[in-house]
């Protein structure tokens, strides 16, 4: 004779449906984190891959050229710590000899801060280097905490004096490049970004006679600062 289940077997077969259920949804959660971190990380990743990549071939490229209007001609470069501001050519036009002013900083940019790059054409009036805050630029990174830059100062004579070298997190010299330039970033939450060290690739500044053994430019009657 067929029999049903007793109120005793049903509600311990609902205990037991509860518990694997609670152990199932546990399980989907967890692997659900670890996707989303692994998939958060993994962006972290090609974040500062694509950055360091696009700052790697726009910095090591940077152009020394100077003012040809003003006395002693200084460098067009101004390098500080939380900023940097130099002509590059753009890459995709390097054929065709197009360069633009760059600046590297930090923008509040839809209510977070980014890493981003403005950009503004060369104006051949201008005697000084230009405010890009209202240029067009790129967003490099996003969620960026900060960003310090620094630059390597070889000394006045590096031959000789090898060991006078050092960071500097102000770029005050008018008539020679720094030889590295140092980026430290970031993200928020206190995840810093490798270390970024690039090397100029200084070669000859127009309007100048350019001196390799001290990797600076040698101008008529300028006092070295």
């Amino acid at each position: 004779m067929n029999r049903g289940f007793t109120l005793l077997e049903l509600l311990a077969a609902l205990v037991i449906f509860a518990l694997l259920a609670s152990v199932l949804m546990g399980m989907v959660g967890n692997a659900d984190r670890a996707t989303n971190a692994s998939n958060r990380a993994n962006e972290r990743t090609e974040q500062y891959s694509r950055a360091h990549a696009f700052l790697n071939e726009h910095i090591s490229n940077v152009m020394p050229l100077r003012w040809r209007r003003e006395f002693n001609q200084p460098l067009k470069f101004a390098g500080r710590g939380d900023r940097m501001t130099f002509l590059a050519p753009v890459i995709s036009q390097i054929a065709e000899g197009g360069v633009l002013w760059w600046q590297l900083e930090l923008r509040d940019t839809n209510g977070k801060r980014a890493l981003v790059l403005a950009r503004l054409p060369q104006d051949s009036e201008a005697k000084e280097v230009p405010d890009l805050s209202r240029a067009d630029f790129s967003v490099l990174a996003s969620d960026i905490d900060s960003l310090a830059i620094a630059y390597f100062d070889v000394g006045e004579d590096p031959v000789n004096q090898p060991e006078s070298g050092r960071w500097v997190d102000t770029w005050d010299e008018n008539n020679r490049m720094p030889s590295l330039v140092r980026l430290r970033i970031r993200e928020a939450g206190n995840r810093d970004w490798p270390e970024m060290v690039i090397p100029l690739r200084i070669t000859q500044a127009v309007g100048c006679n350019f001196d390799f053994r001290l990797q600076r430019c040698n101008i008529p009657n300028q006092v070295p600062r």
